[in-house]
């Protein structure tokens, strides 16, 4: 913890990447791939500033979606460190294969989400775990609402992130 502190008392412009690779990514293994963890962690970075989302919230879906596992599949097909779909890869026109465009598209991916759901994690969160159709828009009084699907697995999956994201966010701080 030293250390962190140190980097963020020494390098503040940066301190947020500075903690992500020290704590986060290390848990990434990536020497089977022939990536370095550094490139990793760019690509990390740069779809964070991209995309305009938050560092502790791209990593908390990350963790949440593959446990930082580059070589993560899903029974239903999911690939990468952001378990994006095959269909997601081919629309967005990215090899969702390789991890570094994995993450680039599950970034755009997740900015898409927020952007249809009014910037609102929640439902977001829902549309990235069980797909866009699956949440629904209701009016209630002239306001939109959003209803999240009923999968006990999206509803978990929205609470690991949140729980992810709150670790990494205090250890930015």
């Amino acid at each position: 913890m030293k250390r962190v502190k140190y980097l963020k008392a020494v390098l503040p412009e940066i301190a947020a990447a500075a903690v992500f690779f020290l704590l986060v990514l290390s848990r990434v293994s990536v020497s089977a791939a022939g990536i370095s963890q550094n490139y990793l962690g760019e690509t990390v970075i740069y779809a964070s500033k991209k995309y305009g989302l938050p560092l502790p919230f791209l990593a908390a879906v990350m963790k949440a979606e593959s446990g930082f596992n580059i070589y993560a599949l899903s029974p239903e097909g999911a690939v990468g460190l952001m378990q994006v779909m095959p269909e997601t890869g081919r629309e967005l026109d990215m090899n969702i294969q390789n991890p570094q465009t994995n993450i680039i598209a599950g970034a755009k991916y997740l900015h898409y989400c927020l952007k249809r759901f009014g910037f609102r994690p929640v439902p977001a969160l829902a549309c990235y775990n069980a797909g866009p159709d699956s949440v629904r828009t209701v009016y209630v009084k002239n306001r939109r609402k959003f209803i999240i699907p009923p999968y006990r697995q999206t509803e978990i999956y929205i609470m690991r992130v949140y729980k992810y994201y709150n670790y990494y966010r205090k250890l930015l701080k």
